[in-house]
Formats: structure tokens, C-alpha cells, sequence
């Protein structure tokens, strides 16, 4: 584990609209339901490409 703090969250539109914070190592790519799994060859599709429009950038950190 890292530090307090180390991990840098970015925000992202989910599915309905609602606003999400993943890492930024998950921000660019998508995981893959279970009905888009395969591909048409038959072969595990690991990531998917994220719309750029999904990714609402880096929450900022609250000042006190």
C-alpha cells in the first residue's frame, strides 16, 4: 500500500449520468460487461476504449 493520499482520483460519468472516482490507471480504460466479453473471433476482450467525454478530469482536493 502507498502512502495517505497517493492515489490520484479522477472523475468519471458513469453509466446513468452519476458521477464516479476511479484511480487514474482506470480512467482510460473501461472493463467489460458480461455480454461484451468475447469479440467476434472468440477471444477474451480484457479493456475497453473509454469515450473521452466520459472523463470529467481530476477531482480537485478540498482546502480547509
Amino acid at each position: 500500500m502507498g502512502k495517505t493520499g497517493s492515489v490520484e482520483w479522477v472523475q468519471i460519468r458513469g453509466r446513468k449520468g452519476q458521477m464516479r472516482l476511479v484511480p487514474k490507471g482506470d480512467s482510460a480504460a473501461n472493463k467489460p460487461g458480461p455480454s461484451q466479453r468475447y469479440d467476434s473471433k472468440g477471444f477474451v476482450r480484457r479493456v475497453l476504449a473509454r469515450a473521452k467525454k466520459n472523463v470529467l478530469g481530476v477531482k480537485a482536493r478540498s482546502k480547509k
